[in-house]
């Protein structure tokens, strides 16, 4: 194919939608052009960045013609920081992009009807949890640029929370003091608890030289005397932010967050959902699809800190949750004892190995609940749950493209999916959380091939 265009070329084309990414589409003699923080409806001056076979990169240099859903960003760094995506687009077009990317991934079910995307009440400063990259040697600390790791200079960020920005300026300000002289510093990893206003510093350095790091840290404490500070040492130069060993300069490192009732603790190490207030509206429905299984038991798998299995656990018999992270199956046992829920048993290991496990020893649940990372699941694990062959499987994901992939699976295996509902648990960017609800039918087809998913 002849591309049209080279890198280095200026060209003017219209934006015409977006695409599950960091970028809008346009096309120039029809041929695809990426270009992130464009708008749909946007008439664009751009900067040819990269062309492949089949598509080309770009950056904007001119909006000439702006569209009608174009609002003014809130941030002034938006588009030099890679941190959101969509804060120049009015926040009902957002919703409106979300579904129709949730739609367009769910083209292979036919018949499937996709529930709107249930938007955010706060679209801003709703972030419970933010790593913020440092560069000492640019004397900088802020957010990466798009796809890369050049740290854009930023002294706050509307999407974390309040507590958040407030913190991080005080960190901020006393790096500048010093003029970032702290050469072990990498990442600040801030959690702040909505419902507590608990908050936990992690510093993550390059090696275990605190001489510095203990100057920010003593500060951070008079500023915030109730404040956690923890240490994270990563020597390695990779894209995992925090490595395997933690020290604690102050507090005990752990966070407590409220839902409804139950009441949730965990170390600052340990996943909680990073926008609480979604999460509350997410775990309601999940208990509103299980509500009344009483004489009945659920798997909980990726179960966490046991958020979902304890939001849960007075619908059902018995709730086995299964977490491959020690950790969080520890504060999950701590959880279920501190709210008094007895019918409650998490498990540590891998949720392939603990499945198989749990079938030999004729556990049958009537419920299995699945919450993965954004790879989704492996065909493995899906082709054990279809064995299992219980009556209702929910789905949560992180990413709809891995979702409806595994999804394949489950209805080549009999399953029908009854309800997707779709989540803006990340206003301003492009990312969106699913929730869907599937019944068990007539197996068609056999196990899938067993392969590591990337």
């Amino acid at each position: 194919m002849n591309q049209p265009v080279k890198v280095g070329d200026k060209i003017k084309l219209t934006i015409d939608s977006v695409a599950n990414s960091a970028d809008a589409v346009g096309k120039y003699d029809n041929f695809i052009v990426f270009v992130p923080f464009a708008v749909p409806g946007d008439e664009v001056e751009v900067l040819i960045t990269e062309v492949r076979a089949n598509f080309s990169r770009g950056k904007i240099l001119t909006v000439l013609k702006k569209s009608p859903f174009r609002v003014e960003p809130v941030c002034k760094v938006f588009g030099e920081c890679g941190g959101c995506h969509r804060q120049a687009v009015d926040y009902s077009k957002q919703l409106e992009y979300k579904l129709k990317i949730v739609e367009n991934a769910f083209k292979k079910f036919p018949g499937v009807k996709i529930n709107k995307v249930v938007a955010a009440k706060e679209p801003y400063y709703y972030r419970n949890k933010t790593q913020f990259p440092a560069d000492m040697k640019q004397s900088k600390i802020g957010l990466y640029a798009l796809r890369s790791h050049f740290v854009v200079d930023v002294a706050s960020c509307p999407l974390v929370s309040k507590e958040i920005n407030t913190i991080y300026a005080e960190i901020r300000t006393y790096l500048v003091k010093i003029k970032y002289a702290v050469p072990t510093l990498r990442h600040v990893v801030i959690r702040s608890a909505e419902t507590t206003g608990q908050a936990v510093v992690i510093f993550v350095l390059k090696n275990e030289d605190f001489t510095r790091i203990h100057e920010v840290s003593s500060y951070l404490r008079y500023k915030f005397p109730g404040i956690s500070v923890l240490y994270n040492i990563n020597p390695e130069d990779s894209n995992i932010i925090m490595g395997d060993k933690h020290f604690v300069y102050a507090g005990d490192g752990r966070m407590a967050e409220k839902i409804d009732k139950i009441e949730y603790g965990f170390s600052a190490i340990s996943f909680f959902q990073t926008n609480t207030a979604q999460a509350k509206i997410i775990f309601k429905k999940i208990k509103e699809w299980v509500k009344g299984s009483f004489e009945k038991t659920a798997l909980d798998l990726f179960c966490g800190v046991g958020a979902i299995s304890l939001y849960v656990a007075s619908e059902f018999k018995e709730v086995v949750g299964v977490e491959e992270m020690g950790q969080a199956i520890l504060d999950a046992m701590q959880n279920a004892k501190n709210n008094g829920i007895e019918n409650c048993e998490f498990l540590n290991g891998r949720s392939e190995t603990m499945l198989v496990k749990l079938m030999k020893q004729g556990f049958k649940p009537s419920t299995i609940i699945l919450d993965p990372p954004r790879k989704g699941c492996e065909q493995e694990l899906l082709n054990l749950i279809a064995k299992c062959a219980p009556e209702t499987v929910i789905y949560l994901s992180c990413d709809v493209m891995t979702l409806t992939r595994d999804l394949e699976n489950l209805t080549g295996h009999g399953y029908k999916i009854e309800e997707v509902v779709p989540y803006d648990m990340f206003p301003m960017t492009y990312h969106i959380e699913t929730l869907v609800r599937l019944s068990k039918g007539p197996a068609l087809k056999k196990d899938l091939p067993v392969k590591k998913n990337a």
